[in-house]
């Protein structure tokens, strides 16, 4: 999609050259009235998935727009993507839908999306899906599909080394270091440029510290008040954070992952090289065609009761209030809402839960272990509830940054919490 569209623009430009070098004024008229006629017909949005990921999406929208308006996807890289979009915004530019995850609420608070409140459509999804699209009592936006992280696992490596699924955090551990006294390599990471650590930390704290722990009273009310600038997090989830450190001091989260990409980390795992991956459903297609004989298991508790999983809305999408073209992004946010289009972002994505009525997902048997989980609506990530006062992507970044200095040895589990405070601390809206 990106190589078409790149394509036809250079055509364009080519077009447009030559008719300046060879004909009148009135035919110049005529291609800036067919430019604008153009432009008034094509809604932007951009994004950070895939291109081939969101082609059956873009092309689920334009079949429901039929002719009256063709809506544009611009690929921007996840690690770029906060900054390409927000100094857009913040200019008072940027593309026709705003398209956006943790910092969604961040662009409500900015006054940088439409309130859609009133729009029949909106009421077609659970509370639950416009979280992050909503402040007090009004909508803005609507969710895409909701996503939900796990941990992908070899069935083929566990076998051989006699390793049953860890229920546990502890057994966890354990296999890991059967596995790699086997001499396979347990974990495959990709912390150059992902956010997998973050996802497997987060998702332990998701259930030993906001659920099934005695110690913290108010669950996760803590996050209102860590959000609200009432509590720290240092003092709190400090023994939480020390536990999961075991797998960088039993070596099974390296400095070595440091230079690796994600999806180099990846490819391990589809060859068959690695016992566990920390992913989603958005690359269980990819996983599929390689042909691994695999699963995919929850985050999980000490207990292994009650079991949480990272997870929520993928990304919410809304009006931006200086849209270039106002009503065709009405229209196309429209179709976004619709069943074609809710049931296209759920077949790019099996497995993963919808937020839109009348959307069908089924999970694919190789979600055995974490069905009864997402089944539960046992989903959920702190940062969601962050961002009710702080730009959440940043505290995102923040943690990224911190968990690699703790893999590469130079900071510790103390120093991790210490600095999210600070950077919450610096950041909160009030």
């Amino acid at each position: 999609m990106k190589k078409k569209k790149v394509l036809s623009i250079l055509l364009a430009a080519v077009m447009a050259t030559a008719m300046m070098a060879g004909c009148g004024g009135k035919e110049e008229d005529t291609s800036t009235d067919e430019k604008k006629e153009t432009e008034n017909k094509t809604v932007s949005i951009m994004g950070w998935y895939d291109e081939d990921d969101m082609e059956g999406v873009i092309n689920a929208v334009n079949e429901q727009l039929d002719g009256a308006y063709t809506l544009e996807y611009t690929y921007v890289a996840l690690s770029d993507y906060n900054n390409v979009l927000g100094t857009q915004l913040a200019s008072g530019e940027g593309p026709d839908i705003v398209l956006d995850g943790a910092e969604f609420p961040a662009r409500v608070k900015a006054g940088n999306v439409e309130e859609i409140t009133d729009k029949d459509y909106v009421k077609e999804f659970s509370e639950a899906g416009l979280s992050l699209a909503s402040k007090d009592g009004k909508v803005y936006g609507i969710p895409s599909y909701g996503w939900f992280s796990g941990m992908w696992y070899n069935k083929d490596i566990l076998s051989e080394c006699n390793v049953e699924v860890p229920k546990t955090f502890d057994e966890f551990v354990a296999a890991c270091e059967k596995i790699q006294a086997a001499g396979h390599q347990a974990m495959g990471f990709g912390l150059a440029d992902a956010d997998t650590a973050q996802a497997s930390l987060m998702g332990y704290l998701e259930n030993s510290f906001y659920h099934n722990n005695s110690d913290n009273s108010d669950g996760i009310d803590f996050d209102a008040k860590f959000a609200a600038g009432e509590a720290t997090l240092d003092g709190n989830i400090n023994d939480c954070v020390k536990k999961w450190y075991t797998l960088i001091e039993k070596k099974i989260i390296t400095p070595e992952m440091l230079g690796i990409s994600n999806q180099d980390a990846l490819n391990t795992f589809k060859a068959g090289d690695v016992a566990f991956f920390n992913g989603g459903p958005w690359q269980y297609t990819e996983i599929k065609e390689a042909g691994v004989n695999f699963g995919l298991m929850p985050q999980l508790s000490e207990s292994g009761e009650n079991v949480f999983t990272g997870g929520g809305p993928a990304a919410s999408l809304g009006i931006n209030v200086n849209a270039a073209n106002k009503e065709g992004a009405e229209k196309t946010l429209e179709a976004f809402a619709s069943v074609e289009v809710q049931q296209a972002f759920i077949d790019a994505n099996p497995g993963s839960p919808s937020y839109r009525k009348g959307v069908e997902t089924e999970l694919p048997d190789e979600y055995a272990e974490i069905a009864k989980c997402v089944e539960a609506g046992n989903i959920a990530v702190n940062w969601d509830r962050w961002s009710v006062n702080m730009p959440s992507q940043t505290m995102i970044n923040e943690s990224i940054a911190q968990i690699q200095g703790m893999v590469s040895g130079d900071l510790t589990p103390d120093d991790y919490v210490k600095a999210m405070d600070a950077k919450a601390n610096s950041i909160r809206y009030e």
